[in-house]
């Protein structure tokens, strides 16, 4: 073949491609001829089915917990999961029962993880 180095892997890296193409459209050739048509689905598969019950998802709280006065975007989410307004949002007014001195423990543990050295053999 007579290729350097840079042409060599060029052409066996079109060589590559080109063969890894071929095989992706005979897969793709097969897996379209083992799927079935939606018109020749049985319905008894579909009746015996258990039936879908829709769960309603959990609403957004637009409104302060405390005072109940409406947020809207400009609601504080609190680390306690709630949603309360400028004059509840601190935890001292809204007697928030998450604990941030546990959190800040765990986060400074974390944050740096303890080190210790070998004890030094003297002579």
């Amino acid at each position: 073949m007579g290729f350097c180095s840079k042409c060599y892997r060029d052409v066996k890296m079109k060589e590559d491609h080109a063969a890894m193409a071929k095989v992706a459209m005979e897969n793709l050739v097969i897996n379209r001829s083992q799927v079935e048509p939606v018109g020749k689905v049985s319905c008894s598969s579909s009746a015996s089915a258990a039936p879908f019950v829709e769960t309603p998802a959990e609403a957004v709280s637009n409104r302060c917990l405390t005072c109940r006065k409406k947020v809207g975007v400009i609601g504080f989410k609190c680390r306690c999961g709630s949603t309360f307004c400028g004059t509840h949002r601190y935890p001292e007014q809204h007697d928030c029962t998450f604990d941030y001195k546990s959190q800040g423990k765990e986060e400074i543990a974390k944050a740096n993880p303890v080190i210790k050295a070998d004890k030094i053999s003297r002579f």
